[in-house]
């Protein structure tokens, strides 16, 4: 889960005034609601690019990658891997030089769907595994074609939310051992993280006590748009984002823990 006109930025620092005199409504633990979650309907595409070489689309986002297993540079800070047979594909994905995760992209027999599973570690050690099963929308042949997610199972179980006061929240995702700071001063904040690659920024205008919108970046590139808003119970939050040039929006909703 990456520009502000003066007139907002004032608004901003008006609400985050009023947000000093009573707890934030995103403080707490929040537990993911995989039920009431929506991750599919997002595309992205595969096509020959040269020997032994492919071209990866995902909305304004394109790299490519040779399969000669070697570590290559991605739009995302990360590197990647690439080992090819007729009916496998294995991704291996690296950031900082760390091992983020291993992907096995297996085609069905009749070409027309494919599952993509990921396995890793977290950073306490525990191993977690996430799959996603494409199917093909466009092309007939082999790895090429647009494939669009149907079903997406993920590894994500909870993040906690710490009120900073008038200066904002910081959110923190256990599992990854990452900090994102929400700050209210219109300013851009570093993500940190082990993983997470340098100059990953976020950048948060308050549109209201329950709801903000964040921009997270990629030195300085625009990597998503997001909203984060909570009910007026308190007890849910949903997180929704919009990927550059990807139709389909992703909504997480989370559960508030006592």
């Amino acid at each position: 889960m990456l520009r502000q006109k003066p007139v907002l930025f004032s608004v901003a620092l008006a609400l985050s005034c009023s947000l000093a005199h009573a707890a934030s409504p995103f403080a707490g633990k929040w537990k993911y609601n995989a039920a009431k979650s929506k991750l599919t309907g997002t595309t992205d595409s595969v096509a020959a690019a040269g020997s032994n070489a492919w071209k990866f689309t995902y909305g304004t986002f394109s790299w490519t990658i040779k399969a000669d297993g070697t570590d290559q540079n991605t739009p995302f800070g990360r590197t990647v891997a690439l080992k090819t047979t007729p009916t496998s594909w294995v991704l291996t994905n690296k950031s900082n030089g760390k091992l983020t995760s291993t992907e096995t992209w297996v085609l069905s027999a009749d070409g027309k769907s494919m599952t993509r599973t990921s396995t890793g570690k977290r950073e306490d050690g525990s191993p977690f595994t996430e799959t996603v099963i494409v199917k093909r929308t466009a092309g007939g042949k082999g790895f090429e074609g647009t494939w669009e997610a149907s079903d997406v199972k993920i590894a994500f179980t909870q993040m906690s939310v710490d009120d900073n006061g008038s200066a904002g929240i910081t959110a923190f995702f256990p599992d990854r051992a990452v900090k994102v700071p929400l700050l209210f001063n219109g300013k851009d904040s570093p993500i940190s993280g082990p993983k997470i690659p340098p100059g990953a920024t976020t950048n948060t205008k308050v549109v209201s006590p329950r709801k903000l919108e964040i921009t997270e970046k990629l030195a300085g590139k625009l990597m998503d748009s997001e909203t984060w808003e909570v009910s007026s119970d308190g007890k849910t939050f949903t997180y929704t984002e919009k990927d550059p040039g990807v139709d389909a929006l992703m909504v997480i909703v989370l559960d508030k823990q006592q």
